[in-house]
Formats: C-alpha cells, structure tokens, sequence
C-alpha cells in the first residue's frame, strides 16, 4: 500500500482543490493508506485536519462504483463527542504529477495519538489514566452496538489524546478521541479488525507502562485496580468470545459497571485479600491476580493428571475450559512457590516458569509468516527473551535465598556465559555481570521485538538480529552446567493457553521449533482449550509425533476415565478448601450442602426413565458425575444452589443433611444445562449448528435407552448410551470438518481415541459433556455408543434433524428392526434402517 503513496512535500503550501480557504501547512502523519496533515482554514478560523488518500487505495466494485464514501460516512450515526466525524471529501486530481487522491476533511484535534503520548509521556500514564480511558472507549462501544457501527481500525494511532487543561476545570486533564472511522474497510487491502480485539491490545500497551512500577512505587488499591485490569478484562472479558464462559464477555453497559466497581471490590477486599467473600468466588484462577496466600489454599494437590504435567515430558494439556489448567500451572510456577515460601531445595523438582499467552497474542495479533528471512525469527526472539527473563528473576529470588554464598561466587560466571551465548554486548556499567543485567537488557529487546513486527512487512525497516529457536534450551544447559542446584532440577515452561485462533496457527508453527524440542535440561508444558487448537508442526515442515516429541493430556478424558472414589476425593477437597476459607458459611464439607447417595445407580435410573419417570438429580457422587473435569461448572452449580435456596442466612436455619434438597439440587442442574445450550447458540456463526446437533444426539440417545437394552452386560438394563462412535474411521467434508472442531472446541463433546472400529482400527469417541445428561434425561453410565457409519457420521454432523428422524426409535417395532439390523451388520452392508440415501 506505501507504494500508492505521492510524496508528501507535495502537498505542503498548497490549497485543497475547491476548497481555496485551506491551506495545507505540517505533515502529522504517515500510513499504509494514505497522509495525515494539519491544515488551516482563513474560513473558519481554526485548523482542520485533512487526510489525504491516493484513489488507488480505494475500494470500488466491480462496476467501478466507489464503495468507500459510504463507509467513511459510518461515524455520522453516531451522537458520541468523542467521535471525530468527517465534515467534507474533495477530490485532488493532478495528472503533470501523477496525483489522484481523496481528500478527507475533518476537525483538528490539538493532541497526539496514544502510540505517540505512549511514546513521549510515559511518566503521565498512571492507573487513573487508563481506566478513564478504558471508561471512554467502552461508552463508545456502547453506542457502537445500539446503532450497529464498527470501526474495523481502532489502534492506539486512530485514538487521539487531547490535554484540555487550559479550558476544562471540571472533567480529567485527559479527554480521548476516536478518528477514522471505516478508513480501514474502505482501503482496498482492508483487514477486517476486531474492535474489542483492538481495545484489549491498547489496554495491553498501557498496561506494560505501569507494570515495571508494580513492585515499586504504585500502592495497594493502584495494584488491585491493576491486577482487575489485566486479569479479568484484558484476559477475559475483552478477548472472550465465548458466552457459555464469560457473561460479561464484550458486553459494553456490563464492563463500564464492572469497571466503576472496583473501587468498592478494593475497599471490600482490604481486610480479605488472602479469604473468599463466598466459596463461589474466583471461577477463574486468572480473576485472583497476585493473590498467592489464595491460589495455594485453594489448590487441591489431588489434581487428577497431576503426574503426567510434572513428569519429563513435553506435554500439552488439554480439557473443557475451566478445568484447572490455568490455577495446576501457575500453582507449579517458581515465583508462586516463592511466595508463598513453598520454595524450600528439598521441595522443589524442577524449576518452574509460569507464561499466559495473552501477551503473545496482543504482541503477535492475527500473525502470518512473513516473507522476509530476516524476519522470521522475530517472534522466537520476543518469547525467547520474554521466558528467559521470568527464569532468570525467578532464579535470582531462590538462588539468593536458599544458595547464597555459592550463587554469589557464580553469578558473574553465568552472566558472562549468557551475554556470550546471547551474542549481546553487556552495558559498560558496573554490576553487568549479573542477572539483574541480563534481565533488563532482555525486558528491552523483548519490547523491541513486539515494535519489530508493526513493520515486518516494510522493506524499508531494518530487522536486526534475532535469536534463534536453539537459544532457550542452550541458556538452560550453560545454567545447569555453571550452578549445580540446577544440574539437579530441570527446568519446566508453562505455556499457559497457547490455542488457535488466538495463537494464530502460523505463530504456533514459528514458535513450535522452539516449544516441541526435546532435550534434557528443560521441558515445555504447553496448555490448550481443545484438541483441535493446537498445531503439530512447525514452518520447517517438522511434523511432531504424539508420545515421542510430545505427550497429550486431556483432563476430560483423564476424569472421565478415572475412578468414581478418586474423582470424588478431588472434588470435595476442592469444596472443603473452598468452604474452610470463607468465614462464617453454615457448611464446611461439599456432602453437609448436598448429601450422599451410595446407592445411585446408573442401570435403576435407566429403568425409571423407561417407565416415564424423571429421577430426582442430587448428591455429592452425581455432581462427580456431572463433572467432565470443568470444576468451574460445579462450583457455579453450587452457588447456583445456595441463591435458589436463599443464601447462607436461610442455610443456617436447616439443622439436617444435606442443607439443600434435592428438588432445588435438581432444579439447579437441570437449568444449568438449559443455560449452557441457551449460551451456545449464540456463539457467532454456528451456534445454532451445534445446538442442532447435540439436541439431535440427545434425543436419540434417549430413544434408544427407551426401546433398546445393552448388549454389553447380564440382566439386559436398558441401552445408556452417552457418546456417538463410528463404525470406521472417517473422512469429513470441510464444512463437517468445521463443525467436529467447533463441537470440541467448546467441549460439546470430547474426544477419546480410546475406540477401536470392527477391523480394529483407532476410532474417535465422542463423550457428551456430562452436564448435558439430565437435560436429555439420561445416565451417567459410559457403556453404551450410538454406533453409526461415516456417511452417517458426517450427516449427523451437517444435517442431524435428518439424522434424528432416521435414527430416532419411536415404538418398539422400530427398535426390533434397529436390532435385527445391527446383528447382521456386515463390512458390506454399510446402512442401517431409515437412513438410506442420506449418507
């Protein structure tokens, strides 16, 4: 696009053509599309900003017909002040030097652009600044979405910032404009951008002026508003697409209510900082901020995959979100075990690196591999310099504390090894030799990286040189060669949420030769929301092969599959944390809330619904039942329970076990499921899909529990089947395709290549999430499958009211002939009754 650019001397000194009373005077900016300059008006009296943009740069159809002018025209909808409107477009047309541009008229803002007041007045960019500015921005949003308005370009360049200290006594120093509106859309290499994806990269940019203050000068309440900011808005409600997970997620009113109450969350948790308000608080580990005292009391060392995660594997870990990856890994890290003094030698394995990729990704948005050798290493080179400088703080902090007089006389030795291997010049000061040194010079060349890859795509801009993907390991074996503490103890990288799309697949392709190597000094742990959002290759054409480079872990599985006295012993150690460190709750132990029931069983239950009845969903084994690893749901379920039955106060006032009964248990659960596929469906673009789909498996599920007994054990119980499983091994169509990785994404279903077809071939199970099974009214049971050809897999999949109606048992006759059909089943005879002709 630079290349459409007419020089920009050009225009200075000169009128806009039909417009003799403005005069172009400074150039302010430079851009992909097009210049910005500050002009003035003799008409008005004032300055005008123009922004001019050659036509070729211009989206126009096929006809020729010029679509931009309307999307410019987009901020006019809109009554917010802070928008920055076009007022006029004129032409500038000048064949003797190959001028054709647009001209866009509009106000002038007296303030630079936030990338730029970033730049120059670091030193005004307090806590108070950003929520302002966070503040503003989501009351345009709110706007945005009443009148169905985006922007499509909203960097920290589009938002000015203009200092109205010398006219406004009543409001902040800092007031915020919004300029640009539909530029991008009507540029014709326009990419559309996010605008909540955009916010949330300008939160982080701001963020990471503040940070370095965190430890030092900014106090309690700046560092709660802070730790708000990161952990629950920039990780979640900004970037979060899933409404199932977040109900806040993109919600403009509910974020700018969330944000004025943070000031009374502060006072409110002053005295409770290292307690619960209630046992239900905290759903994610990442809203507990720096809460360390916390994550450790409610951590529960019963975590079932605990050992795979620690042992000398790569491993990427896997499981319905809100299964515990986040608060296992940080709870691992180095730093948190310093915290909270679990760091003692003897204690300690491995030494443990905690990194969440948020911060990747606001680095990396949208990445796609560059073209430029000298360019291709430049996000190794920000994650490289990123993980080293976290091991290298957290290794000062224990080295000092626990190896003092023998890390005092190697740490110049190590520094000096690392400047080496690092190929950097140490700054001619004293104390280089150190790794205090080595950490700040890597915070700088990590910021340097992330500004690198703004114009990675510009020829013009030098790169410089990059770290390569061997480097981390190198550093961690000159570490374990030059201090012995380390020679007995690995390091172990936790890569928190590294998942498509956020993680883009061409970025996980670059980093994956850094995070799938094997070797003997340190081991990548590498979290992901589902199967399907982890790449197992890299850009080199490496394909990495599960149970050599790497191990998988799924936790769905893992808890599907473990033992009922296990899985139980996990969770009520996690409610009995939970409910011993909230004061005064009228219940200490998950069975007091809801009660035991050691006789459910899952055949007798089979045998009532047959009969027309409902059961009643209650007790401590059915929530462990209902359980597929997402501890998140049960403690919502729970609190959901507690509202329903009035709060704490009316607990306390019932004097038997269990303190809630089993209608209003079942009541709860039963909504909470109705909610969740409720919440599905608007997941963008194929919500409806997926509800359609699992609705479909749902009721033939049920069908066939109705009509059909089990094969697979003696006094025929009826059919409980809770997963689809095909016949054979399949091969989906793109849009099917989309779809199965959709269903997994979300947990919908999850995935176990546990089966095997009837060649004896590995075939994919697919478990419903197990919350769903009361709102099918089904069993717990894991026995039983609807078994199902290829071809009927993928109708399933793109058609499943088609499948439901072929495969729906409606009387006993059909599952006779269903039964007939299945004994004689042959290799040859691919279809099963009702379903001709759909496959």
């Amino acid at each position: 696009m630079r290349t459409n650019l007419p020089e920009a001397k050009y225009f200075l000194g000169r009128h806009i053509p039909g417009r003799t009373d403005i005069t172009i005077s400074v150039l302010v900016d430079s851009g992909n599309d097009g210049h910005l300059f500050r002009a003035h008006s003799n008409e008005l009296g004032r300055d005008v900003a123009c922004k001019i943009i050659p036509r070729a740069n211009l989206l126009h159809d096929a006809d020729g017909k010029e679509i931009w002018r309307a999307e410019v025209h987009k901020a006019d909808a809109l009554r917010s002040p802070i928008v920055v409107r076009f007022e006029q477009i004129r032409e500038w047309s000048d064949p003797s030097a190959e001028i054709d541009c647009v001209v866009l008229i509009s106000e002038f803002v007296e303030g630079p652009s936030l990338r730029n007041f970033i730049q120059r007045n670091r030193e005004e960019i307090s806590v108070a600044f950003i929520v302002d500015w966070l503040a503003t921005m989501l009351n345009l949003f709110y706007e945005m979405a009443v009148r169905g308005v985006k922007h499509g370009d909203l960097h920290i360049g589009n938002i000015l910032v203009e200092d109205r200290s010398t006219y406004d006594l009543l409001n902040a120093r800092y007031g915020f404009r919004v300029t640009d509106f539909g530029v991008a859309e009507a540029a014709s290499d326009a990419r559309f951008k996010d605008d909540y994806d955009q916010l949330a990269q300008g939160l982080a940019q701001l963020l990471e002026v503040v940070l370095p203050k965190y430890s030092t000068t900014c106090s309690p309440k700046e560092k709660f508003f802070i730790d708000i900011l990161r952990h629950h808005f920039l990780e979640r409600h900004l970037v979060e697409r899933d409404v199932t997970r977040d109900p806040l997620a993109r919600q403009p009113r509910e974020l700018i209510q969330r944000l004025q109450q943070i000031d009374r969350e502060f006072e409110d948790n002053t005295t409770q900082q290292e307690s619960l308000v209630t046992p239900f608080d905290f759903l994610s580990c990442e809203q507990i901020g720096q809460a360390s005292g916390l994550l450790q009391a409610l951590y529960s060392d019963r975590f079932l995959g605990l050992s795979e995660i620690e042992g000398r594997n790569n491993v990427v870990v896997t499981g319905p979100r809100g299964c515990g990856k986040t608060t296992v890994f940080r709870s691992l890290s180095l730093e948190h075990r310093l915290r909270v003094r679990e760091a003692d030698p003897i204690k300690v394995r491995y030494l443990g690196v905690y990194y969440r990729c948020d911060d990747l990704y606001f680095a990396f948005p949208r990445y796609r591999i560059t073209e430029r050798s000298d360019a291709i290493d430049v996000p190794i080179h920000f994650l490289t310099t990123t993980l080293l400088g976290k091991l290298l703080e957290s290794l000062d902090l224990w080295a000092k504390e626990y190896y003092a007089a023998e890390f005092t006389a190697a740490e110049p030795r190590i520094a000096r090894a690392l400047w080496s291997l690092l190929a950097m010049n140490p700054p001619q000061i004293p104390g280089k030799d150190s790794l205090k040194a080595l950490i700040a010079r890597l915070h700088k060349e990590r910021a340097k990286a992330a500004e690198r890859q703004r114009f990675v795509n510009d020829p013009k801009q030098r790169i410089g040189q990059c770290l390569g993907p061997e480097v981390l390991q190198k550093v961690c074996e000159v570490l374990a060669t030059e201090f012995s503490p380390i020679r007995e103890r690995p390091i172990y990288f936790f890569i928190d949420d590294y998942s498509a799309p956020k993680i883009s697949k061409d970025l996980q392709l670059s980093l994956n030769r850094v995070l799938l190597q094997r070797n003997a000094f340190c081991f990548f742990k590498l979290s992901t929301e589902s199967p399907v959002s982890f790449v197992k290759s890299d850009l080199d054409h490496k394909i990495y092969v599960e149970n050599r480079e790497f191990v998988v872990q799924n936790l769905g599985i893992v808890y599907l599959h473990t033992e009922v006295e296990q899985k139980l012993s996990f969770i009520e150690d996690v409610f009995r944390r939970r409910l011993t460190n909230t004061e005064g709750f009228p219940a200490k132990t998950l069975e007091a809330l809801v009660g035991s029931n050691d006789r459910l069983n899952n055949n007798e239950m089979a045998r009532s619904i047959r009969d027309g009845d409902k059961p009643l969903i209650w007790s401590k084994q059915t929530l462990c039942g209902l359980c597929s690893g997402d501890i998140h749901y049960l403690i919502s379920l729970m609190a959901d329970m507690v509202r329903l039955c009035g709060g704490p106060n009316q607990l306390r006032e019932v004097d038997s076990t269990p303190k809630i009964s089993a209608a209003i248990q079942n009541r709860a659960i039963r909504e909470a499921a109705g909610t969740f596929l409720k919440n599905l469906r608007g997941i963008p673009k194929c919500g409806e899909e997926l509800v359609a789909i699992v609705e479909a498996f749902g009721n033939v599920a049920h069908s066939h529990l109705r009509f059909l007994n089990s094969k697979n054990e003696d006094g025929n119980p009826p059919k409980q089947a809770t997963r689809i499983e095909p016949y054979e091994p399949f091969m989906l169509s793109e849009k099917a395709q989309l779809l199965y990785d959709e269903l997994l994404r979300y947990s919908v279903f999850i995935e176990d290549f546990r089966g095997k077809s009837r060649r004896g071939k590995i075939v994919p199970r697919l478990f419903l999430r197990r919350f769903l099974i009361p709102h099918f009214n089904l069993t717990f049971s894991t026995r039983d499958s609807i078994e199902v050809e290829p071809e009927q897999f993928e109708t399933f999949l793109l058609q499943p009211k088609v499948f439901e109606h072929a495969m729906r048992l409606k009387d006993t006759e059909q599952a006779q002939k269903y039964e007939k059909n299945s004994a004689t089943r042959t290799d040859r005879q691919p279809r099963l009754p009702g379903l001709e002709g759909i496959g």
